[in-house]
């Protein structure tokens, strides 16, 4: 049983490093962070739940995980914060967008007017 949640909780680590990875570079505008990424984001995490809600009692009975519980939590903690800078990010490329539909908008409504003058 040791070995295989050792074996589960490497396999996720080794999945999430090119996912944040992946998630540094979509915050420098360097790749696009989409619906794919957030899927493989949350099912890799959502991998580790089970493990994490018993990760104190895992810790003391098998001690030989911990270097790799420290691991994923290490890199967990990395995501949310890049998730969390993700975020802010879209938030503000949604309302530039908002922006410049809105302003196309008064555009179209301004060359419609002129159209209907001459």
């Amino acid at each position: 049983m040791m070995e295989s949640l050792k074996t589960k909780i490497e396999q996720v680590n080794q999945t999430l490093r090119p996912l944040i990875v992946d998630s540094r570079l979509a915050l420098r505008g360097e790749r696009d962070f989409g619906v794919d990424m957030v899927r493989a984001l949350a099912a890799t995490v959502g991998e580790m739940d089970p493990v994490m809600s018993n990760a104190k009692q895992l810790r003391a009975e098998q001690p030989g995980i911990a270097k790799d519980l420290d691991e994923y939590v290490e890199q967990a903690t990395e995501l949310k914060t890049l998730l969390e800078q993700l975020r802010v990010m879209l938030v503000v490329r949604r309302a530039s967008l908002d922006d410049n539909r809105a302003h196309m908008e008064t555009v179209a409504r301004w060359a419609s007017a002129l159209q209907s003058t001459r």
